[in-house]
């Protein structure tokens, strides 16, 4: 039971930040075989391309390293989508590559961010889901 709550969890988060990336003109595909990228958004007026790995806090991971992967994950009910590395630069400058989690698992997550790392992370932040709803409920269907 817990694995299904989870797996419906983590539609809702997939939609949601679908949705989110449709206000800012992404579209969204999904791959037939995860190998770290649950879904990819690309922007055709800019050819901009984001492989997202989504998580259900700011993670980082070694096996994400080097590969132009963009995290999206929330802080206090907002979603970020973050490029991997530079989270992996602020967490290296942090210091995390020094716990145990990342020795010995090769990842670490943090469940709360600093109001440092919540600034870090702000450039990343899309409009509230609220904000985003709301103006796609004014918008005159054609």
């Amino acid at each position: 039971m817990n694995r299904n709550r989870s797996q419906v969890r983590e539609v809702i988060n997939r939609n949601m930040v679908v949705s989110l990336a449709l206000e800012q003109d992404f579209n969204a595909f999904l791959p037939v075989y995860d190998d770290g990228v649950d879904f990819i958004l690309y922007r055709e007026s800019d050819n901009e391309l984001r492989k997202v790995q989504l998580k259900s806090r700011w993670t980082i991971d070694k096996k994400y390293i080097g590969r132009n992967i963009w995290v999206a994950f929330p802080i206090a009910g907002d979603w970020y989508l973050m490029p991997h590395d530079e989270m992996f630069a602020a967490g290296e400058a942090d210091g995390v590559t020094l716990t145990s989690s990342w020795i010995d698992n090769g990842a670490y997550s943090r469940p709360r961010l600093s109001a440092a790392g919540i600034s870090q992370c702000a450039p990343y932040r899309f409009a509230p889901i609220s904000e985003v709803a709301a103006k796609a409920a004014d918008e005159e269907v054609e």
